[in-house]
């Protein structure tokens, strides 16, 4: 019912590229911001603003943890993708990746320390120059907001509000934005022996202030192809697809407005979060005093914790600036306050090896086998080889069609139950045999076994992935309602039929009133078979219609015809042995038949067509109370939880098939009246 999901690299192509280069105006962040784009046609940064975007450039070559090697003749560029794209921005605007070989080898610009990237810092620091020489610079680079408090610009406002309004600006157009700043530091600021130390802000025997504001990199990791049609898939599925992501809030949310996963004003999703603005994005900085108590929720958790991730669990679509440990809290919060308080039914994407603990909390975790670490793939239940968000959605779909299949076979088998057992109950009133044991054994060993096995071939409906999740804490595969379905209807109409052509059989009403359950004469005896016999037959014909009705749960046959040719096939075959125990004389002795004119053989077809009409009328019922909203399993667009009603006729996930304006249309959501 839920599915959370990593952006980069899943929701995302993961190839990141610098679209924009940041830099302040000559007069310093105070007069603004100017942005340098690619140009149009080349797609490479304007050779007359090298200048300009020296510093840079220059300061992203030096603090990067990317690096360019030459394979067959090929400049390959290695390392993550946020490093490999400001690298390739940086050695475009440096003229080349000669140019920024020789500028790196430079002595002034040797790396002498580096506390790389971590997910606590969210910046990288390096330390270049000669010691001996005085002559020593740092470079920080990384997420704005932890940038930036370093900078000599956060104490003026108003060059803050213009630094802001540019990011803004690029994360508006989902632009990823990495801040990167500079500092000089003087020889009565270095440790002793030039010994740099330090792993954070803290503990750092360097200054770690007055940086100044080299410029921003906006960087753009598109979407993938086929990725807002499969969330938009998944959400009239009942599945809430929800994006986890470290990046900055207003790029998550307009990465996920772009694939659908934020709504505009007149969509299902924005209409779900009306009044809940506060909790359409959230962040890690906001997560961080709502943590469990314990490894896991308890039922000892604070009022209003329970009562916030209750409100996060039903609204929230996007949470942002999360860290590796968040991912596993967000899933363990889903998993006991959602689905208005049953608890969503959860699955997980990663590739990192801090994404295990989240992937093993999950009750599906996916891994990604292209990106993913050996760690992640061995913490999760599936391996997606691809790494393709719609191929996770087309899982969804087939997975819904098995236990579409497996539900509708369970109800097919049992609807011969009820005739099959009746004769037994009759015999108790002098009612002639009329099936025998072999007959059974010929029915459900030799026609309907191969029968039920032809369900695993057969086609969606056109609405499978228009019915809300079913919630395997509230509905089993085969609740109750498949038993009435099989039980005390269609397996009532085929007994039914089944004694109406009993006796049809001339004579058998006499020897029931004259004659009971036996002894008989030779006469008798050749009646009571004929009659076992058009019992016999009736009962497989009504098989055949149980078949020809569960092909579908709500759609018309009208419109999904019989599409299965291995059921057809197993039609074809149902009647042929029929007609081979009638007809073939070797058939008689072992399974008690015998010789039917045409007309009995004929007259069972009675049982097919009604049956068919009959469920064809109550599907029509059906899906006319479901448009209203009156019956099935309706989505509770409020609670984001599925209310149970009984579902006579078998879906596979007791969903309705309601269209988004009404899932949309009930305030408060939908209760089943009747089903």
């Amino acid at each position: 019912s839920v599915f959370c999901s990593d952006k980069t690299g899943t929701l995302t192509k993961g190839e990141m590229t610098v679209q924009d280069l940041v830099v302040p105006l000559p007069g310093g962040p105070s007069e603004g911001m100017q942005v340098f784009n690619r140009e149009e046609g080349t797609q490479i940064f304007g050779v007359k603003h090298r200048e300009t975007l020296a510093d840079i450039a220059l300061c992203g070559l030096l603090n990067n943890g990317a690096d360019i090697k030459m394979e067959e003749g090929k400049e390959i560029f290695s390392g993550s993708p946020t490093e490999v794209a400001i690298l390739h921005a940086s050695t475009e605007v440096h003229g080349g990746s000669s140019a920024m070989r020789s500028t790196k080898s430079k002595l002034e610009n040797d790396k002498i320390f580096e506390i790389p990237f971590n997910s606590e810092n969210k910046w990288m620091l390096t330390i270049h120059g000669q010691p001996s020489r005085g002559s020593v610079f740092a470079v920080l680079k990384g997420a704005p907001d932890r940038v930036l408090k370093f900078c000599t610009v956060s104490k003026d406002g108003a060059a803050m509000a213009k630094v802001e309004a540019t990011m803004a600006d690029l994360m508006a157009q989902a632009r990823r934005v990495l801040c990167i700043a500079k500092r000089n530091i003087r020889a009565n600021e270095m440790p002793d022996n030039a010994k740099f130390e330090g792993t954070c802000p803290v503990d750092c025997n360097f200054p770690m202030r007055d940086f100044e504001l080299v410029g921003l990199y906006g960087i753009e990791d598109p979407p993938k192809e086929g990725v807002a049609q499969a969330v938009l898939k998944a959400q009239r599925a009942g599945v809430k697809v929800v994006m986890v992501t470290g990046d900055h809030p207003d790029t998550a949310r307009a990465i996920a407005k772009r694939i659908n996963i934020l709504h505009g004003e007149n969509d299902l999703e924005s209409d779900q979060l009306h009044g809940a603005e506060d909790f359409s994005v959230i962040t890690g900085v906001m997560l961080e005093s709502r943590v469990p108590k314990t490894d896991n929720f308890t039922d000892d958790e604070s009022p209003e914790i329970v009562e916030w991730w209750k409100k996060a669990t039903q609204h929230t679509r996007v949470f942002a600036r999360v860290s590796p440990i968040h991912k596993q809290v967000i899933v363990q919060a889903y998993q006991k306050y959602g689905y208005n308080g049953i608890g969503d039914v959860c699955a997980m994407t990663g590739d990192g090896v801090n994404d295990a603990p989240a992937l093993k909390q999950a009750e599906v975790g996916v891994a990604m086998g292209i990106r993913g670490t050996e760690v992640a793939k061995d913490a999760a239940d599936i391996v997606l080889q691809n790494d393709d968000f719609s191929s996770i959605i087309d899982g969804i779909e087939q997975g819904r069609l098995c236990s579409a299949n497996l539900r509708k076979s369970i109800m097919y088998t049992l609807c011969s139950k009820v005739p099959q057992f009746c004769p037994t109950i009759a015999m108790v009133f002098g009612v002639p045999e009329a099936l025998t044991i072999a007959q059974v054994l010929l029915i459900d060993i030799g026609t309907d076994i191969w029968t039920a096995i032809a369900y695993a071939f057969q086609p969606a409906e056109s609405k499978l992935m228009a019915r809300t999740p079913r919630h395997p804490r509230l509905v089993k595969l085969a609740d109750w309602g498949v038993g009435v379905y099989s039980y005390c209807y269609i397996g009532v109409l085929q007994a039914f039929f089944c004694w109406l052509m009993f006796f049809q059989v001339p004579g058998l009403v006499d020897i029931w009133y004259n004659q009971g359950t036996g002894p008989y004469s030779d006469e008798q005896e050749h009646t009571v078979t004929m009659g076992k016999t058009i019992y016999y037959w009736t009962l497989v014909i009504g098989q055949i219609a149980a078949a020809v009705s569960t092909t579908t749960e709500r759609q018309s046959l009208i419109t999904y015809c019989l599409p299965n040719v291995m059921l057809n096939v197993a039609f074809v075959f149902e009647v042929v042995l029929g007609l081979v125990s009638i007809y073939c004389s070797f058939m008689h002795t072992p399974f008690d038949t015998a010789v039917l004119p045409i007309d009995l053989v004929l007259k069972p077809l009675l049982a097919l067509v009604s049956i068919v009409i009959i469920e064809e009328v109550r599907k029509a019922i059906f899906r006319a109370l479901e448009e209203q909203g009156k019956c099935g399993w309706c989505l509770d667009t409020n609670a984001g939880a599925a209310v149970p009603g009984s579902d006579d006729s078998g879906s596979e996930e007791s969903g309705s098939e309601t269209n988004e304006e009404s899932e949309s249309s009930t305030e408060g959501g939908k209760r089943p009246l009747l089903c």
